[in-house]
């Protein structure tokens, strides 16, 4: 490894970004951080990868190059998710050359529907953000010859304290559950739902780092697999630590929702309750769709790294969240009637 080792570091302003240069910063690295509106930090810049030119402190040679930045919307369209997940790869690749130890984060719903990411086809994923991510791996390996793959699953807080720099995608769940934006919680309760600390998937970056590029691709997949928590538990915790918050905060306590499997949902209960329905529950019973098949993943992820338990993780994650927007944490559910 040459010294000093330069790191480069995508989508530094996002939750795992963030985290991931906060680490290699402690383990000693002279790291930059990009992201497209740039951070407050030293060493952070903006540069929107792709549709701008290198920005000159950002030009190689590059130790490493560590590609956190991804656009985690599952709705966009499959042109829009390409724009945002697979062009700044392609551009990322070309800006800091071949002999950069490249490590590429990825996501363990990349195997879509069919078990894996080999399919060009949008029909063998959940949605266009699987879609774009799987094309991505496909693109780094056909670049490439060497290169680091990390696959995670949800991404939760800090072990130390339950913190995120940004909360996004998961936590529609806690903000759901308090405005009462669905009337039920449609998916398998005895399905897995794994879960990762943003530190699990920092240390390991620090650790791949250390250890040098591989002679091939390497595929690490971080996790809990079959050890994850089933559906059931992990509302129960996400329950748990709302209500202990909103106890001490003095707000009423939430009820259980019922569990109701997806084709219980789409084929009985949402037909006859969709012509009762105001505008703005259609729309929140409709976005819920893009979540259901996340709620009832039944075999677990072939983990390679197996990461400590994270039940506790999410308790004081979902506290923090609650902390940080106390205004949607307070608030009491409506019941939902025609």
């Amino acid at each position: 490894m040459r010294s000093p080792a330069r790191i480069l570091v995508t989508g530094a302003t996002g939750a795992v970004g963030s985290a991931v240069q906060r680490a290699l910063d402690a383990a000693g690295y002279e790291t930059y951080g990009v992201s497209r509106r740039g951070g407050t930090g030293e060493r952070q810049y903006a540069w929107r990868i792709g549709r701008e030119a290198v920005p000159d402190a950002l030009r190689g040679p590059w130790t490493a190059a560590v590609h956190c930045a991804a656009d985690t919307r599952w709705n966009l369209p499959t042109e829009r998710a390409a724009e945002a997940n697979i062009a700044p790869l392609r551009a990322l690749l070309s800006a800091v050359g071949p002999e950069t130890h490249f490590i590429h984060l990825s996501s363990s719903y990349v195997t879509g529907l069919e078990g894996t990411f080999a399919s060009p086809s949008p029909d063998a994923y959940r949605n266009s953000y699987e879609w774009s991510k799987a094309a991505a791996e496909r693109l780094l390996r056909s670049e490439r010859e060497s290169a680091d793959i990390v696959r995670f699953p949800i991404v939760i807080g800090a072990r130390s304290d339950g913190r995120l720099d940004r909360y996004s995608g998961f936590f529609w769940l806690p903000s759901a559950l308090c405005s009462g934006a669905v009337p039920a919680l449609v998916g398998d309760e005895k399905a897995l739902l794994d879960m990762v600390s943003t530190d699990d998937v920092a240390d390991h970056i620090v650790r791949t780092v250390a250890g040098g590029p591989p002679p091939g691709h390497r595929l690490s997949v971080l996790g809990r697999g079959d050890l994850a928590q089933r559906v059931d538990e992990v509302f129960d915790t996400i329950l748990d630590s709302l209500n202990s918050w909103r106890a001490e905060a003095g707000v009423a306590r939430l009820d259980h929702l019922p569990f109701v499997t997806p084709d219980q949902w789409n084929r009985f209960y949402l037909p006859f309750a969709e012509q009762y329905l105001d505008r703005a529950q259609l729309q929140r019973v409709t976005a819920f769709r893009a979540y259901q098949g996340y709620l009832s993943v039944t075999e677990p992820f072939a983990v390679t790294d197996r990461v400590a338990d994270t039940a506790p993780v999410l308790h004081d994650s979902i506290r923090r969240w609650a902390e940080t927007h106390s205004a949607s944490a307070r608030r009491v559910p409506r019941p939902w009637g025609a």
